[in-house]
């Protein structure tokens, strides 16, 4: 529904820090499929939920972000770039025409390499449409649909990106509204879900676990819509209520590229981040130095389900079950051998090549 409030409004916390990683992935995504080796003719980036693209304070909004991303990253030459920007409020989109002529006064590309619409209508009702009118299917998309995770992102439209060609999408989820809201929503809700209702049953858990429940549930539906790989983590504003990123790709680059844009992030940006997975909720970026805590539990739990295994396959497992890069592992696993917890096969340093294992609990 339209906004409630003035528009524009005040850029929140977590808002900022959301538009450094978008930022970062799409200076390399752009290139990577526009001007890499294995180029694509065109690529789209589409918004759900665009807004005006600008805040009341004068920070940029996520459309003109993007179209940053672009104009400084690739050369005019290099390919077509379509922009795909959809709003429900009648004010967010005049507002956001006036805001890109402002930003852009002189158009960086001609229409031919960079076509733009900006329709008022929803996400459910008209992003794929727009997509069809500009025959963006075929060629890779990047889809944001930063709502909140409070209004309805169309199954059928995950899927078909999940289907389309080297296409992404990222989500941002509210886990609350589906928590506090659960007896009031109908079978639309079940839809954002695939259909599923087990999301319902979040009535019957306790309340720490409420909102982990929300996101397995969400991503279970990406994956069952065909996306191969997902990258979950949750923002932790100083105030307010936590959200989840949610990014599906089909390539393990990809998400080894948003993972990059991730832990490259501003910390100054006043948010914290934490890896869903972890059962003591310890927050990621609380100081200078990763916090390694959680991957070190993680591991352990891997350990213990997994029997003896290669650093490399705990590195694979970081890099696509956990927020952590992989190049954490070895640093993670150092407690773990120092408390006398990890076996290290013929001893040695442990190195990526090393067949670790727990070591038994002592006997007492």
């Amino acid at each position: 529904m339209p906004v409630s409030g003035d528009v524009p409004w005040p850029c929140a916390q977590h808002t900022g820090a959301k538009h450094d990683i978008y930022r970062r992935y799409l200076e390399r995504w752009f290139p990577i499929l526009l001007a890499g080796s294995n180029a694509y003719p065109s690529v789209t980036y589409a918004e759900g939920f665009s807004g005006p693209g600008v805040y009341s304070g004068g920070e940029d909004g996520s459309p003109v972000i993007a179209m940053r991303a672009l104009i400084e990253k690739v050369p005019p030459n290099k390919g077509v770039a379509r922009f795909a920007f959809i709003d429900d409020d009648q004010r967010c989109v005049d507002m956001l025409w006036d805001t890109l002529r402002a930003v852009f006064p002189d158009r960086p590309r001609p229409d031919t390499a960079m076509p733009l619409k900006i329709v008022k209508g929803t996400c459910a009702a008209h992003l794929e449409a727009t997509l069809d009118i500009m025959k963006a299917w075929g060629q890779p998309i990047f889809a944001n649909l930063d709502s909140w995770g409070n209004a309805p992102v169309p199954y059928r439209l995950l899927r078909r990106l999940a289907a389309n060609v080297s296409s992404e999408v990222i989500v941002t989820l509210f886990p609350q509204h589906f928590v506090r809201f659960v007896s009031t929503q109908g079978e639309a809700a079940d839809e954002v879900f695939g259909g599923d209702p087990n999301w319902r049953t979040v009535m019957d858990l306790a309340p720490a676990a409420k909102s982990r429940h929300i996101l397995t549930c969400y991503r279970e539906a990406l994956h069952k819509a065909g996306f191969s790989y997902l990258l979950d983590f949750e923002l932790i504003p100083r105030n307010g209520q936590p959200l989840y990123l949610v990014f599906g790709t089909g390539h393990p680059l990809g998400v080894k590229k948003m993972k990059d844009s991730l832990w490259e992030v501003d910390r100054a940006q006043g948010v914290g981040f934490r890896d869903p997975r972890d059962e003591q909720a310890e927050t990621l970026f609380a100081f200078d130095e990763p916090q390694l805590g959680p991957l070190t539990r993680l591991l352990a739990h891997k350990l213990r389900e997994s029997g003896p295994v290669r650093v490399q396959e705990l590195r694979d497992f970081t890099l696509f079950e956990t927020v952590y890069r992989p190049e954490h592992v070895i640093e993670a696993l150092k407690p773990l051998r120092d408390q006398g917890a990890l076996n290290v096969d013929g001893g040695g340093p442990l190195r990526i090549a090393s067949l670790v294992s727990l070591a038994p609990a002592p006997s007492r």
